[in-house]
């Protein structure tokens, strides 16, 4: 069966015995001698290669195993395994390169270092690691499409563009946003612009030439959750974000204003992809639906279909294929859902506690999941769903 990937959460009461054991395991483990560990930290979860274990496991609901997506036979059934940190150390954000020719996945953590790993249908290899650019917990990170440079801000609302093979700085921006809040979100406009948004409802669009913030756009005081660039019909980028007011918004670059927001959903809209050859913008919200946007006419969506569990948040969306999108759910779920004509392939795993952070290799053939409140990335092997495009 494919839908077995578990996440410890350091939320809840932890068993070491429980993890699959492998080097990196054992060093970690033994490198810490803090009893603190026992008392903090936490697992909801189990060896990702033994089925026996898992299937014995409460964290997966019996009542919808018929659900859960199985590969045709032959094909891979077995995770590549968890990458597991240090104790007291948790999952931040995770970034793949988006090359698929450059197999790198790059993890921010709690104590501002950003770790890189090979990785491969099979496995993950420790590769390199940034552990002079942040001090506070990584929020996000990003590779920009070289994987030349990597993207990353933090709690203390720094964003530092750091090279990959040196770690050296090419630029870094203090205090991106408002103090006490959050940076949410990051887009590439091109290889020298790119733009952030906040908790505090502001979007700025910083300049890595002059290291400078080139302007600031603020529609409201409500979060934003996601942002990502799309081309207009002149061919020139535009940004569009979603936020907890439920509406989608865009803007125009060039003239640097607001040109259209959608009508508020009624909820939040909690995060946004491209699809069909990018001609469709996805969105989840936090009634446990999807909405989906023509590109040019934003005004209103034009599509809406529940999620494979209904009235759950979707807490990410990660294009997989052109037409296959993955979906994370606050109720712990990760499903995958075929987009035009739209129909719900199945879910991929269940987790006891949410999903917040969601990414996918380009090839579409590893799914690499954590919370901010786990010490581990789990994977799960999604190459068999390509057939299915």
């Amino acid at each position: 069966m494919i839908g077995e990937m578990c996440i410890p959460d350091l939320r809840e009461p932890f068993d070491r015995n429980s993890l699959p054991y492998n080097e990196e395991t054992q060093r970690h483990f033994e490198s810490s001698s803090d009893s603190s560990f026992d008392d903090d930290d936490s697992d909801d979860s189990d060896d990702i290669g033994d089925s026996d274990d898992i299937g014995d496991s409460d964290d997966f609901n019996d009542s919808n195993e018929d659900e859960v997506i199985r590969a045709p036979r032959g094909v891979n059934q077995q995770h590549p395994p968890p990458i597991i940190f240090y104790p007291g150390t948790t999952v931040g954000a995770l970034s793949f390169v988006p090359n698929p020719y450059i197999n790198i996945i790059a993890v921010g953590l709690s104590n501002g270092v950003i770790k890189m790993y090979t990785y491969s249908d099979i496995e993950q290899n420790y590769l390199r690691e940034i552990d002079d650019v942040h001090l506070n917990k990584v929020t996000v990170l990003e590779f920009d499409k070289t994987g030349k440079y990597i993207y990353s801000a933090c709690m203390d609302n720094d964003v530092s563009v750091s090279d990959v093979e040196t770690g050296h700085i090419k630029a870094y921006f203090e205090e991106a946003h408002t103090a006490g809040s959050l940076v949410t979100a990051l887009s590439f406009i091109d290889e020298n612009l790119f733009a952030t948004g906040g908790g505090d409802g502001v979007v700025n669009v910083w300049d890595v030439r002059a290291n400078g913030c080139k302007f600031s756009l603020k529609k409201s005081e409500d979060r934003i959750n996601s942002m990502i660039t799309i081309n207009d019909s002149n061919n020139q980028p535009t940004l569009a974000y979603t936020s907890d007011d439920g509406t989608l918004t865009i803007i125009d670059l060039s003239t640097k204003k607001i040109v259209v927001q959608s009508e508020p959903y009624k909820s939040a809209l909690t995060s946004c992809v491209t699809m069909k050859q990018k001609t469709k913008v996805v969105c989840g919200t936090g009634i446990g639906s999807l909405i989906t946007f023509n590109i040019e006419d934003f005004n209103a969506f034009n599509e809406e279909f529940p999620c494979f569990d209904k009235d759950t948040a979707v807490t990410g969306l990660v294009p997989l294929t052109e037409n296959i999108v993955i979906n994370a759910l606050d109720n712990g779920s990760i499903g995958a859902t075929h987009i035009f004509p739209n129909y719900h392939i199945g879910v991929l795993e269940r987790h006891q506690n949410r999903i917040d952070i969601l990414g996918a290799s380009p090839n579409g053939h590893i799914l690499a999941a954590s919370t901010p409140f786990s010490f581990c990335v789990a994977f799960c092997f999604t190459g068999f769903l390509l057939d299915r495009q």
